[in-house]
């Protein structure tokens, strides 16, 4: 029997019904892919338009001008009209006589000697405001870490024994160098921010470089310099480096220095637990006016029930022109003497049972560093284990290098070096002030303020293993000097060609 014609009419409707076409999908995928080119395509033309625009340029332009910071580390002439200039923060000469503060009480700290106990923290005794533990083991005494084979062999012996107990001499305050680096350090400041572009409501922080002495011959015992010798095997100057900080830190916190200096604080510098700094907050002059504006109203009662309204206003006044500014970040480090080719024996002598050559021998004798150029190469290995010795190989991993800490020991010792090679290049770019004597920036010190900008709101600075201000500095001046990014180049075509730069060159990674 076979279905009436209306029944198959109705099947067929049902089956269209049922089973979708595929035609149709087919049309529908495709108009969904065509929306979503489409919106990218738009999205990417509003981008390019905008960089095209003068909207970007003038967005930028004001938040430059919102955002730079000039503070000169020492008084300039400003053609006889004064010592700060109009472009400079008018709170500048503050940062420059609290300098000279603290650069005066360094100097005039006496010789001693130095050993693990000045990181001691004894047991139920009060603890100092900012001497809190930097050190990641809560149940260690020690204030900082401490890492070297020399700190673990005196601890592990008796401490009564003056064969193990290790100490190193301090030849005082003049012995240290003391300069400005960084941002604050660079000609023109290029990469100092205001608080409001500094991350947020963020003092600006000012670095200087407190160098010691360092001598092929030095080490211990040796009054040619503070470190030497082998010091950079172990964490050996890493150890005399922290412990050089505790104890500057304990004299500057002393209570007769506390109205010049202020707070001082220990903390991390650059994100390594490794590298002990010192933050200094100077003090608020507001307490003295209040102090001495209370002892002359008690003078007079009268006096002060009827201008009681005005010295009101007037302290308000007095404690908003004296807030806060700035603080500055001690960062220790080792100078680089030039060294007379006579010292290429002594250094044969004390590297006699490494793995250097000839050839890096006579190199080193011409390197401003006690630390053998060769040694900072990140294949080399100084931070070896206490199973192997000096010129053996024992460990199974004997040949591997410590890339980061090799690192870390060459930072300490280009301090000053790096900030004047961004300060030669930006010599090189900036114009020469005329009549006017215009704010001396040019188009790095935009790019890397936009950079800096760029990499706070994202967190890729003041970080373990992240950028610093330096960093992108340097970054830029290899981009410069190879002619990546020309010296007609505006921040924002720099800007974009450093972004370019760094994706196709695999640093992220």
């Amino acid at each position: 029997m076979t279905a009436a014609p209306h029944e198959d009419a109705a099947l067929m409707a049902a089956s269209q019904l049922i089973v979708p076409d595929a035609n149709t999908d087919k049309k529908q995928s495709s108009s969904k892919k065509n929306a979503a080119a489409s919106t990218t395509n738009n999205s990417n033309s509003a981008t390019n338009a905008l960089a095209r625009s003068n909207l970007l340029r003038l967005e930028t332009a004001e938040l430059l001008q919102e955002s730079f910071l000039h503070i000169h580390p020492t008084s300039i002439s400003d053609g006889g009209h004064g010592n700060n200039p109009h472009y400079e923060a008018k709170w500048a000469p503050s940062v420059r006589s609290y300098l000279g503060s603290i650069t005066g009480i360094m100097e005039g700290l006496g010789k001693a000697s130095l050993g693990p106990n000045v990181v001691e923290q004894v047991a139920g005794a009060v603890k100092e405001k900012g001497m809190e533990h930097l050190n990641n083991n809560a149940h260690d005494e020690h204030r900082v870490p401490l890492l070297s084979d020399k700190f673990n062999k005196s601890s592990s012996s008796s401490n009564n024994n003056p064969l193990t107990t290790w100490s190193f001499p301090f030849q005082g305050g003049t012995s240290l160098s003391i300069h400005p680096i960084g941002s604050f350090g660079h000609v023109g400041n290029a990469g100092l921010a205001n608080r409001h572009a500094n991350g947020g409501d963020v003092l600006p922080v000012l670095d200087v470089a407190v160098l010691v002495d360092g001598s092929i011959m030095g080490g211990d015992g040796d009054s040619e310099g503070f470190v030497g010798g082998k010091d950079y095997l172990n964490h050996r100057y890493t150890d005399k480096r922290n412990i050089l900080a505790v104890h500057i830190a304990k004299q500057l916190s002393q209570k007769k220095h506390r109205s010049k200096v202020g707070a001082v604080h220990l903390t991390n510098v650059f994100g390594d637990s490794r590298k002990v700094g010192l933050v200094l907050t100077p003090p608020l002059d507001s307490d003295e006016d209040e102090s001495s504006s209370k002892q002359s109203s008690s003078a007079d009662k009268k006096k002060r029930k009827r201008g009681k309204k005005e010295e009101s206003n007037k302290n308000k006044g007095t404690m908003k022109n004296n807030k806060l500014r700035f603080r500055i970040r001690l960062i220790f480090g080792v100078k680089q003497d030039e060294l007379s080719q006579k010292s290429s024996s002594n250094q044969n002598h004390h590297d006699s049972d490494d793995d250097s050559s000839d050839e890096e021998m006579e190199d080193v004798a011409t390197w401003n560093s006690w630390i053998p150029r060769s040694r900072l190469l990140p294949n080399r290995n100084n931070n070896r284990s206490e199973k192997q010795s000096d010129n053996t190989n024992d460990a199974p991993n004997g040949n591997d290098g410590t890339p980061h800490y090799n690192n870390a020991l060459a930072e300490d010792l280009h301090l000053l070096t790096t900030t004047n090679l961004i300060s030669t290049t930006l010599s090189s770019l900036t114009p020469t002030s005329g009549s006017n004597n215009s704010s001396p920036i040019s188009s790095f010190h935009e790019t890397l303020l936009l950079l800096k900008v760029w990499a706070l709101q994202r967190g890729l600075l003041r970080g373990h293993d992240s950028f610093t201000t330096t960093t992108l500095g340097v970054l830029l001046v290899y981009l410069y000097r190879t002619k990546v990014i020309g010296k007609r180049m505006g921040c924002v075509q720099a800007f974009t060609t450093f972004m370019k730069f760094w994706s196709e060159n695999g640093m992220r990674s």
